[in-house]
């Protein structure tokens, strides 16, 4: 009698290089907000590097390591959701009692990732509330229900990058369309996932290309695509720059990490860096109050900075941390 015991899934190795990519992500977006000395839009260039990172290891989870569905969104759920609810209620919460009119359907809108859709008005950046920033997290979540419907739907299975590539050229001449339509076009935007998932759909289908056919990129090509796609943010280059050329540049940067120079990779190891991607999301998410209140605190944008960041810690440790350590030995 023949037993078709499962095929071992390698464990996901630890990378702590991708940890201070995702901290200079989040550096990024704290200098855009509360400093500004890049002449950049350093703010939307942090999250796109988020995105790529984001693409590139849900690829390799989804695709690669074949994760099956319920695991991975175990993991998406123990690793989002509770310090999203935390602060999502938190920011409605406050709001009400400082007698903000607030309806049902906004809250339960924005805790199921579509409040970038709905309703409308008001958008989720003149909602009176400082959750414009949660467009981001609405992006990521749409685009993990799409490339896991890939996997349950068992779509091109082994030939899932030209869809996941597809996809990408299709978010990019969207956002092209929306551009020309000026007024005419949704009130959402860019900010739709019908356009904003370009750096995350790019960056997944060329890790599953890059895999498949063991690509490999000379050492100065990734740091060469670091170095210039901050252009890309800038008013030196047309308006289409960041849409179009930014995500190309950061996929190849993001993927080719490995093929780079030792020293690019130490660099991103350093330990204050990592320690800061480790706390990426938290901080992420409870910069924008501090952020949109900033002109109240005394002292300007450093004490809001330093407040927003100890807010964090404390969302971290207290709630992030345990929860995602309960929910992921319990479920």
């Amino acid at each position: 009698m023949l037993i078709n015991n499962p095929v071992p899934r390698p464990p996901v190795q630890h990378i702590q290089y991708l940890d201070g990519w995702r901290g200079l992500a989040i550096a990024l977006v704290l200098e855009g907000h509360f400093l500004g000395a890049l002449p950049i839009d350093a703010g939307r260039f942090g999250v796109d590097v988020f995105f790529v990172l984001s693409g590139f290891l849900m690829a390799g989870l989804l695709f690669v390591q074949r994760q099956p569905l319920p695991l991975f969104y175990k993991r998406r759920v123990s690793r989002i959701v509770p310090a999203f609810v935390l602060f999502t209620l938190t920011s409605y919460g406050i709001a009400l009692a400082l007698g903000r009119a607030t309806s049902v359907s906004e809250v339960l809108s924005t805790l199921a990732f579509l409040r970038t859709y709905y309703p409308l008005p008001p958008d989720i950046w003149h909602a009176g509330l400082p959750i414009g920033h949660l467009w981001s997290l609405n992006v990521e979540e749409h685009s993990y229900v799409f490339m896991s419907a890939l996997v349950a739907l068992g779509l091109l299975r082994g030939r899932e990058q030209w869809l996941l590539l597809s996809a990408a050229v299709a978010t990019m001449v969207v956002g092209i369309g929306y551009a020309k339509l000026g007024a005419a076009a949704p009130a959402w935007g860019t900010l739709g996932s019908e356009v904003a998932a370009t750096h995350l759909l790019a960056s997944a289908g060329y890790r599953l290309l890059r895999e498949r056919r063991a690509w490999r990129a000379p050492p100065w090509a990734p740091l060469l695509a670091l170095v210039v796609t901050p252009f890309c943010y800038s008013s030196s280059l047309p308006w289409w720059s960041d849409n179009l050329l930014s995500p190309l540049l950061l996929a190849f940067a993001v993927n080719h990490l490995p093929d780079t120079f030792q020293t690019v990779r130490d660099g991103l190891s350093l330990a204050p860096l990592r320690q800061l991607g480790v706390w990426s999301f938290s901080i992420y998410l409870w910069q924008q109050p501090f952020y949109t209140f900033r002109e109240l605190f005394p002292g300007g944008s450093a004490v809001a900075l330093a407040a927003a960041i100890a807010t964090a810690l404390a969302c971290f440790y207290f709630v992030e941390q345990p929860a995602r350590q309960w929910i992921n030995s319990r479920w």
